[in-house]
């Protein structure tokens, strides 16, 4: 029967359910960010989780990633919520890298280039949170390129 099934979108795609850490360090590391476009944390409070994304509708990520915007040792926490369900959460390792920190699962193969991988479909709404384990200003970042369809 039509429209029975939440996980089915335009043209019968289902949207991501999962998305699978890389790394033990939380996620794949990348070296570059600047993909697509990029928004800055604004004030962060130590630990706790911003909104930086949402989208309603349906849509495909075709990268996702946070980023440190200065060489400042931190953990970067990014949460994705796709349909109303967490697809991802994970923090990564404490770095001093003023380059990305955290991609989502399958975008990322290389820690020095943009490589696309499968994109990260959603059918009804998108939620991206962030957190940095330092209280600070502008100095995380998300950066994505995004279709809606």
């Amino acid at each position: 029967m039509a429209g029975t099934n939440t996980d089915l979108g335009v043209g019968g795609v289902r949207a991501t359910r999962l998305i699978t850490n890389l790394s033990s360090g939380g996620a794949a590391a990348f070296a570059n960010c600047a993909v697509g476009r990029s928004i800055l944390s604004g004030a962060l409070t130590a630990a706790t989780l911003k909104t930086l994304l949402t989208v309603a509708g349906s849509g495909e990520f075709h990268f996702l990633g946070a980023y440190a915007a200065d060489t400042t040792s931190r953990t970067i926490r990014l949460k994705v919520t796709l349909d109303g369900v967490v697809v991802f959460d994970s923090t990564c390792a404490a770095s001093t890298t003023n380059a990305g920190n955290l991609a989502v699962g399958n975008f990322v193969l290389s820690t020095t280039q943009y490589n696309p991988g499968p994109p990260v479909r959603f059918n009804t709404s998108a939620l991206v949170e962030v957190a940095s384990s330092l209280s600070e200003t502008d100095k995380v970042g998300l950066s994505y390129v995004l279709h809606s369809t």
